[in-house]
């Protein structure tokens, strides 16, 4: 296995990757704020409360996002145009019992009706692939995208 690999494996959680035209790589953990990436160290990571910055990475240009899950599986989604991927986490928050992710879903709009496929990590150990639409995303009753909030175009 990669040092990669071994890295998303201790991890315990999927991370996003993005690829450009230009072929420059983004990996999620090269956004957390103030962190460099040589010094990550998975224990402190999962409870951190430190959040990448998906709106913060540039939409242009972007043409690759891959799904790095902690089994070693990947998922991996390209796009014609610029502003068509997307990423997010499906989970719930709650007061007394903390934070829990249910999905991390990515995923590349392939048409003007918004229709795109997707790929999601569903913890603990599983990696699904699936169709759906960015105006009203049936996946875990997520309902329509943050079109603007994700930096999407349709």
């Amino acid at each position: 296995m990669s040092a990669l690999g071994l890295f998303v494996r201790a991890t315990g959680r999927s991370w996003w990757q993005a690829r450009y035209r230009d072929g420059a790589i983004v990996s999620e953990w090269g956004t957390l704020p103030g962190i460099s990436a040589r010094v990550l160290l998975p224990g402190p990571m999962r409870d951190s409360g430190w959040r990448s910055r998906w709106e913060e990475t540039t939409k242009d240009g972007m043409v690759g996002l891959r799904l790095l899950c902690p089994n070693g599986e990947v998922g991996e989604l390209e796009a014609s145009r610029d502003h068509a991927l997307f990423q997010f986490k499906v989970g719930v928050a709650s007061v007394t019992q903390g934070h829990s992710i249910s999905a991390h879903v990515i995923g590349a709009i392939d048409d003007d009706d918004g229709a795109c496929s997707c790929y999601a990590w569903e913890p603990p150990g599983r990696l699904v692939r699936f169709s759906d639409n960015a105006h009203w995303f049936t996946y875990q009753k997520v309902g329509p995208l943050g079109i603007e909030n994700l930096g999407l175009k349709v």
